[in-house]
């Protein structure tokens, strides 16, 4: 029984991560030739339906109407998965039906608790693996946002206006989601929108602090004609700043997280190879003489 569960978790986690896995929709390297062909007139990446999924579940849609579809869309968005929100749902139940088949037509024995488990796993095993992707994903843009912000600065300081920098860091760039979050708000320029809503887009997409300083930023420094230049130089110096003081409370949690690893793995050990030879003595013999 216990076999066939580590069988049927071991099955629903490569399903899921097969169901997720995508290709980049913006090719950096190729100087985005073909951009308009992979960008919706919403200026969001096109989606392919998973095949047989909604089909399979036509109630989707309906389910996604009720609860809201915006917060799931989101998030979807955000961590990259090119499929949409009824293909997510479906996982879900796949997931669940798949579980319940396999605890109950190849198990012996079946339980309620079983079968509880095997609905609850089916439900949170994509919250899980979605929400890890979302983290990281961030902790990339987040490391990634000082050398961009030097790299627009030194275009600015060249000549160009800020929009041609960003296209040229864009264009010129190693692949990353950052890289990608700047080409996608270039792409809806480029279908319609002005450049403060693409901005506000990309901050309202991503949800994080350093992102929306950014945009903010550059936002306000356009409405009062500050210089672009000394703003980025602020924005790269905080970034840097922000980082730094990141690394230091990961510093400071690593004696918490080794106490865990330390209580239940090494003292023991040592306690064992301390104490075994005397335990050994006092069963043989009585207690050790010194």
């Amino acid at each position: 029984m216990i076999t066939l569960i580590y069988i049927c978790i071991l099955a629903s986690i490569l399903f899921v991560v097969f169901s997720f896995r995508k290709e980049d929709t913006i090719r950096l390297s190729e100087k985005m030739k073909q951009e308009i062909s992979v960008i919706s007139q919403g200026g969001q990446p096109l989606k392919k339906p998973l095949l047989l999924l909604q089909p399979a579940f036509p109630f989707n849609r309906w389910i996604l109407d009720k609860i809201g579809r915006q917060n799931l869309t989101n998030r979807l968005q955000v961590a990259e998965a090119n499929i949409f929100p009824e293909d997510y749902l479906g996982i879900k139940e796949v997931l669940i039906l798949g579980l319940l088949f396999g605890i109950l037509f190849l198990a012996k024995h079946t339980e309620p608790l079983w079968l509880g488990m095997a609905i609850l796993l089916g439900y949170i095993l994509p919250d899980f693996y979605l929400r890890t992707r979302i983290q990281a994903r961030k902790r990339l843009i987040i490391k990634a946002l000082p050398e961009a912000i030097d790299l627009l600065t030194l275009c600015v300081q060249g000549g160009l206006d800020f929009m041609l920098s960003l296209n040229w860091v864009v264009e010129r760039s190693k692949p990353n989601p950052l890289m990608r979050e700047f080409a996608l708000v270039l792409h809806e320029m480029k279908v319609g929108r002005t450049r403060q809503e693409a901005l506000r887009a990309m901050a309202k997409r991503l949800q994080l602090s350093e992102i929306s300083s950014f945009v903010t930023t550059l936002i306000h420094a356009e409405r009062m004609g500050t210089s672009i230049s000394e703003v980025l130089n602020a924005l790269a110096d905080e970034a840097r700043r922000q980082r730094f003081q990141r690394g230091e409370r990961l510093a400071l949690q690593a004696p918490i997280k080794m106490l865990f690893p330390l209580v239940v793995f090494i003292l023991p050990v040592v306690g064992i190879v301390v104490g075994g030879p005397v335990i050994l003595q006092f069963i043989q013999g009585g207690l050790p003489k010194f």
